[in-house]
């Protein structure tokens, strides 16, 4: 699938708003080319479902996994996956309120709509996230891992078919979110960048359109640039001359049909303050990262062409008012980069 995105903006989907209503109207207002589905809860329970052995432990608030005497749920888990079952892996419209009123919004009125965008947890984000029965993550778990990826896999493919069917015409754009990447190069990261690599490809080769990963953290983004991810959606707000770093790398990626999506519009943790930043200075910020990149031998007009724009993370921690400037200002960045270099 192409995508020439001339700074085409976009989002996460965690907000602070709670009501669904709302949620939608602010993504569909600020965000019309590619609409994402809002997450007005904190919630994740669209993506545990139908995971097997999985357990809720309410007094200690974790989710972990127990296999033992499991073993013709974990068979029959097994022969769906390998059936393709994606029904079998299908999220309840009760969890899922946003797609169907966001789809309800677009059938009495549709806007001019190119893309939806959803995102779903990220490989380590998940994997740290979830727990073996005796607290450790299951992404060092081969069995418990194997587990997790084949059960995000198959529950985005199921969004994603519903999706075509709500939003009739529109493309897909996925995001793995993952600020927990980080924990790879760290002290207390295990396990090689091949495999990782292969378990993340195969996560994203689920997404029948565009995949992406978003990482908010530091990172080695020539890493991430070896995965099938068409887009990486990093904070270019804290981090953005770090890519210079990776120039070699970029060059390539870009090259065959790879894409950067510039966090450059601040969020809580990113080390600025949305208050004190307008469309012009983020702008001028970001064009002054670009062109450091750009100095390093990357095609100047090529970064431009595939360049998209976001805020740095998700708003779900901020006050509400921030929350929707921060929104506000990334539509408004966008415009702004467009009609100055694409008219």
């Amino acid at each position: 699938m192409n995508l020439k995105p001339d700074f085409m903006a976009f989002c996460l989907n965690g907000m602070p708003r709670r009501s669904v209503a709302e949620a939608c109207q602010v993504m569909v207002r600020n965000f019309p080319e590619c609409t994402c589905i809002p997450l007005p809860t904190l919630s994740q329970k669209m993506w545990t479902e139908r995971t097997p052995a999985l357990q809720v432990d309410r007094e200690k608030k974790r989710l972990y996994f127990d296999l033992a005497g499991r073993e013709d749920e974990l068979a029959e888990f097994y022969d769906r996956y390998l059936a393709g079952d994606l029904d079998y892996f299908a999220i309840s419209p009760e969890v899922d309120e946003p797609l169907y009123t966001l789809a309800e919004m677009y059938r009495q009125k549709p806007w001019a709509l190119k893309y939806i965008h959803f995102n779903f947890p990220g490989l380590f984000a998940w994997g740290l996230s979830l727990k073996d029965r005796d607290g450790n993550p299951a992404l060092y778990d081969d069995t418990l891992k194997d587990i997790m990826i084949k059960t995000l896999a198959m529950k985005v493919r199921w969004r994603a078919r519903k999706i075509r069917e709500l939003f009739p015409g529109a493309a897909i754009l996925a995001t793995a979110g993952d600020g927990a990447l980080s924990v790879f190069s760290s002290a207390g990261g295990t396990g090689a960048w091949g495999q990782i690599c292969q378990d993340y490809n195969e996560l994203l080769a689920a997404v029948d359109g565009i995949s992406g990963i978003h990482c908010c953290d530091n990172f080695d983004w020539s890493l991430l640039m070896q995965t099938n991810a068409r887009i990486i959606n990093f904070d270019a707000y804290r981090y953005g001359n770090t890519m210079v770093l990776f120039a070699e790398h970029l060059r390539e990626y870009l090259k065959r049909g790879g894409m950067i999506a510039w966090g450059i519009v601040p969020t809580t943790g990113s080390g600025g303050d949305i208050t004190t930043e307008s469309p012009a200075s983020l702008a001028s910020r970001l064009q002054e990262v670009m062109q450091a990149v750009a100095g390093k031998g990357i095609d100047a007009q090529l970064l431009r062409e595939t360049a998209l724009i976001t805020p740095t993370c998700e708003t779900v921690s901020m006050p509400l008012e921030l929350a929707d400037k921060v929104y506000e200002v990334t539509a408004e960045v966008s415009r702004l980069l467009r009609e100055k270099y694409f008219g």
